[in-house]
């Protein structure tokens, strides 16, 4: 037998009709009411000062800002050495001009000098930032301080950046390198888990207002004593009493 087509009841042919012309109509008019949305929000935000205002308060600007650490207009703490202290309107100044928190390259300068520009290690770090000799252009004065500031913090801040500014990662990075970088901390060297200890300790004392630090106690008895000794002859002669 032939199949019979099914015929549809013109009122439901005409409500269907309905349906979709209203379902076409919705869609375009929210489709149009989304474009003028977005478009609001663009001239909204390229207005003066607003996007600053926005990203001020959002959970975006928390990462970027990432808890301080580019905040160059930070106050420098009282916690450190009379020796790291000693640089202390250039410490300043560097935080500011390279948009890094004051307290973090005191703290570098903690570690590795102690405050003392004429310093050199057995591998053959040079200067306040103990700076490797493969970071300087030719004929560079790696002991001069301006010069080894920006070779040092240059280091600091690749470091930073590669660890998405995980300030424990970076110090560890600015003493073993970068290939501690995805590595567990079992695998660095000793000396580079040290510097993650102290680093982030001394660090963490200087940005929550600590009065003193016991991070600083135990990297001075741990030999800091010995570098701080050293900085304070050579900054006698730099600026005689």
């Amino acid at each position: 037998m032939p199949t019979k087509k099914k015929t549809t009841n013109p009122s439901v042919r005409s409500a269907k009709e309905k349906a979709k012309q209203s379902l076409s109509v919705n869609t375009i008019v929210a489709r149009g009411v989304g474009t003028l949305l977005v478009l609001g929000i663009l001239f909204v935000l390229s207005r003066p000062g607003v996007l600053d205002w926005v990203l001020e308060r959002s959970p975006m600007r928390s990462v970027n800002t990432h808890g301080g650490i580019t905040n160059g207009e930070a106050d420098l703490a009282e916690i450190f050495t009379p020796q790291v202290m000693y640089w202390r309107d250039e410490i300043e100044r560097w935080a500011k001009e390279r948009s890094l928190n004051p307290n973090l390259i005191a703290t570098i300068i903690q570690i590795e000098s102690c405050g003392d520009p004429y310093v050199s290690s057995n591998a053959g770090a040079q200067g306040l930032f103990q700076v490797m000799p493969f970071h300087f252009a030719n004929g560079e004065n790696q002991l001069n301080p301006e010069i080894n500031a920006l070779r040092g913090l240059n280091h600091l801040k690749d470091c930073l950046n590669w660890t998405n500014y995980d300030v424990g990662v970076s110090f560890a990075c600015y003493n073993g390198g970068p290939s501690v970088i995805g590595q567990p901390q079992s695998q660095w060297y000793e000396e580079s888990r040290y510097y993650f200890r102290w680093g982030t300790g001394i660090y963490n004392d200087a940005t929550n207002g600590a009065e003193e630090s016991s991070t600083l106690r135990e990297w001075l008895a741990a030999g800091g004593n010995i570098l701080c000794g050293r900085a304070s002859e050579t900054q006698t002669l730099l600026r005689p009493q």
